[in-house]
C-alpha cells in the first residue's frame, strides 16, 4: 500500500495504459525496454476495467468511472511517493485526461500517443471512416489467430513488429477473452468522452503516428492546437506507436522529461 505521507524524492512512478480491450501484456517488450531507459523508477501497467487481469469486472460505459477504477488501482499498487507519470495510448490516453481535469494535483507528467476527443474531432477522424467495413468484420471472427492478425494489421506497419506481435497477442486473445458486453462499453465510454474543458496545470506532450489507419492523426493535431501541448509526429508508425518503433517513443520521453525537469528546477531556483 502506497504511503500518502511519503516523500517523492527522486523516483518516479510511471503509470502505463493501453487503448481499447487491450491489456498490458500487448505492450510486449515495450516496458523491458522502458525500465533500462528509466531503471531507478517505478513500472506500474494497469489493465483497465474488462480486460486484461479485469476481464471479469463490468465495464462502466462513463470515462470518470474508468478513470476512478484506474486510480484505485494505482493508489493501491504504486509505493514510490505521491504523484504519477503517465505514458498512455488511445482509450488509455483518454482515463490519463480524465485524470487531469479530476485531479491534477496527482499527476507530474502525461505522455499521450494517438489520441482523440468527442469535442474536437468528428466520428470519422476519430475511428477513420475507412477501417470501418474492416472494423465491423473483425467484430465478427470467430478464430482469435483471425481476429488479431486483423488488428495487428491495422494497428502497426512494420513487418517485423506484427511477426513479433502475433504469437503473444493470439496468446493473449486465447487466455484472456474479453467479452462482448466489455468490448462495447469500453467503446462507449471511448465514444461518449468529452474531454477537458480547461487547459490543466500537468505538463503533456503528445505523439502522434503519421501513418495511423484507426485514429486520423489530426486528432492529436487538434489536441496540440486547442491547449499547446508540444506534438511530436512519427513519419511512417501506426496506431501502436511503442510497437512500430519503441527506441523513438522512449527517446522523445528521455528527451522531454530531461528538458521538463530542468524548466522545473529552474522555477524552484526561482521562487
Amino acid at each position: 500500500m502506497r504511503s500518502e505521507t511519503s516523500e517523492r524524492g527522486s523516483r518516479k512512478a510511471w503509470i502505463f495504459l493501453r487503448g481499447l480491450v487491450r491489456e498490458k501484456g500487448h505492450w510486449g517488450t515495450f516496458l523491458d525496454r522502458f525500465r533500462l531507459a528509466f531503471p531507478e523508477d517505478e513500472i506500474l501497467p494497469i489493465d483497465l476495467p474488462g480486460a486484461g487481469e479485469f476481464r471479469r469486472v463490468t465495464c462502466p460505459r462513463r470515462m470518470d468511472e474508468v478513470f476512478q477504477f484506474v486510480r484505485g488501482v494505482a493508489i493501491e499498487r504504486a509505493t514510490v511517493g505521491l504523484r504519477f507519470d503517465i505514458v498512455a495510448i488511445s482509450m488509455g490516453a483518454m482515463v490519463a485526461l480524465e485524470w487531469m481535469r479530476q485531479r491534477p494535483d496527482e499527476l507530474s507528467s502525461c505522455v499521450l500517443m494517438n489520441t482523440s476527443l468527442k469535442s474536437l474531432s468528428p466520428m470519422h477522424h476519430r475511428l477513420r471512416w475507412q477501417i470501418w467495413k474492416q472494423f465491423l468484420r473483425i467484430i465478427t471472427l470467430p478464430s482469435p489467430r483471425e481476429r488479431e492478425q486483423a488488428i495487428i494489421e491495422i494497428l502497426m506497419n512494420s513487418q517485423e513488429a506484427r511477426q513479433k506481435a502475433m504469437p503473444l497477442w493470439v496468446h493473449i486473445a486465447t487466455e484472456h477473452p474479453v467479452t462482448y458486453l466489455n468490448f462495447v462499453n469500453q467503446l462507449v465510454a471511448a465514444a461518449r468522452f468529452h474531454g477537458l474543458d480547461e487547459k490543466p496545470l500537468v505538463p503533456v506532450m503528445l505523439l502522434s503516428g503519421l501513418g495511423d489507419r484507426l485514429t486520423d492523426p489530426s486528432c492529436s493535431e487538434a489536441l496540440h492546437k486547442k491547449w499547446g501541448w508540444p506534438l511530436y509526429r512519427h513519419a511512417w508508425a501506426g496506431h501502436d506507436l511503442p510497437w512500430d518503433d519503441s527506441a523513438w517513443v522512449i527517446e522523445r520521453i528521455q528527451s522531454w522529461h530531461n528538458a521538463k525537469d530542468a524548466w522545473q528546477q529552474q522555477i524552484e531556483v526561482a521562487r
